[in-house]
């Protein structure tokens, strides 16, 4: 699997990941009594997790992208010098 490809594949995680920890969140908040109050329960920790876990490979594909960018700026750099 080519970098790029594994980029967006973490990307895509990421956002589904945090999509499913707001949803599940959201759900806990707002039809699950009592209404209004997550309890410390097992849905409300695997939501946090998948919040924390989707935001953290999104960083990581965000600085894999923009270390790509960077590279192939210094690669255009050095083959214009030689």
């Amino acid at each position: 699997m080519a970098q790029a490809e594994l980029t967006k594949l973490q990307g895509a995680i990421a956002i589904a990941s945090f999509s499913a920890g707001v949803l599940i969140a959201a759900v806990c908040l707002f039809l699950v009594p009592p209404l209004g109050e997550i309890a410390s329960s097992a849905i409300s920790i695997v939501s946090e997790l998948l919040v924390l876990s989707g935001a953290i490979l999104g960083v990581k594909a965000s600085y894999d992208t923009k270390f790509r960018k960077f590279e192939n700026e210094l690669r255009h750099k050095q083959d214009k010098l030689q």
